[in-house]
């Protein structure tokens, strides 16, 4: 087992460094430095799986905020900690998960993926009030899966998702709604605050010109 000490203000690993350990915090905080803003791990927290198990470069800069001890493993090493510390393994699957959707966002009304979803249903709606996704809406699972271009097991997924939302469901083979009233104006915050990504110009820009169509057709 190998253990080091570092000072505060000493660099542990700079971003795109390669190490090919797993760095364990036996006592100490670190602060993380790389895409968005900073954060900090402490006592028991571990980092460097990436180029432990996978020869990947860091993507974080990794600095000592105070004296701390870190107990440095090789990938075998590693692997027996993980499987002997379920609860550590459990908690680098939660991270992974979490760091690959960061850009994304939660998921929520506003996001792109349920404005998409909106915007293929809202011409098919003809009820104009409810709260509740009860209505039924002139288009089925698969026209509408051709029309936002998304295969079908991805669409019930999203569906799936948005279901608590409160705005549309897909309940029975049927797609329900809670109204045009609602819809609309979910579109007019969207618009208005220009939350979604093709607003800033980077992916997502495809969805620009698709909601122009909707509105027209919706007279929202």
């Amino acid at each position: 087992m190998i253990e080091k000490e570092f000072l505060p203000g000493e660099t542990v690993i700079l971003t795109g460094g390669l190490s090919p350990f797993l760095f364990l915090i036996r006592r100490g905080r670190v602060k993380l430095e790389g895409k968005g803003e900073p954060f900090f791990l402490s006592e028991d927290d571990f980092f460097g799986e990436e180029g432990c198990f996978l020869g990947k470069p860091s993507a974080f800069s990794v600095t000592a905020c105070e004296e701390t001890m870190l107990q440095l493993m090789e990938s075998a090493e590693a692997e027996r900690f993980f499987s002997e510390n379920g609860e550590k393994a459990f908690a680098l699957f939660m991270k992974n998960a979490a760091r690959q959707n960061d850009e994304a966002g939660p998921f929520d009304a506003m996001s792109p993926e349920h404005i998409r979803l909106v915007a293929g249903i809202l011409p098919y709606v003809v009820e104009k009030s409810g709260l509740e996704p009860v209505h039924e809406a002139g288009i089925d699972f698969e026209t509408l899966a051709s029309q936002i271009e998304m295969e079908n097991d991805k669409l019930l997924d999203l569906f799936n998702f948005s279901k608590i939302l409160g705005y549309v469901a897909f309940e029975n083979g049927k797609i329900l709604t809670c109204g045009k009233d609602k819809l609309a104006a979910l579109f007019k915050e969207y618009n208005r605050e220009r939350i979604f990504a093709g607003a800033k110009g980077d992916k997502g820009a495809g969805i620009l010109s698709f909601l122009n169509v909707v509105n027209k057709k919706t007279n929202i």
